[in-house]
């Protein structure tokens, strides 16, 4: 298991890494510029990785990648979210995990690895706000 390294930003805010993965092109760009307002509103820096599929971010993480904050589209080709999270578990026992699906009917399945959360697409930014303040609350 990997212990996280959270640290301070070349700016002096709080540093946070955080990966999304969705297959959704649309999404992704959502994800980046919530992120972007979310950080400049917090006073916290956040490298955000972008992944259009679990096995690429699996691999990253395989090689040496973590974050603090894992954000899992549940329906992707090749591996479900929930799978994906199932192997950074192997990996990554303290990651804050965020669900994003289409569909309810993965609950269970998404429970089962501990995530901060869940949300139901189409997601708000609001809404991201909300399960980006609980999971960096849990990262303290």
């Amino acid at each position: 298991m990997r212990a996280h390294h959270r640290s301070q930003g070349k700016d002096g805010y709080r540093m946070i890494k955080l990966t999304y993965c969705d297959d959704s092109i649309l999404q992704r760009k959502a994800i980046d510029e919530w992120l972007k307002i979310y950080s400049a509103k917090n006073g916290i820096t956040i490298e955000g990785v972008p992944f259009s599929t679990g096995t690429d971010l699996l691999t990253a993480v395989e090689n040496g990648a973590s974050f603090d904050i894992y954000i899992l589209d549940i329906i992707m080709p090749e591996l479900k979210g929930t799978e994906v999270a199932a192997k950074l578990r192997e990996y990554d026992s303290a990651g804050q995990i965020i669900f994003l699906s289409s569909t309810s009917a993965f609950d269970e399945d998404a429970q089962s690895v501990k995530p901060v959360g869940y949300l139901l697409k189409p997601v708000s930014a609001d809404q991201l706000y909300t399960m980006l303040d609980k999971a960096i609350s849990e990262l303290d």
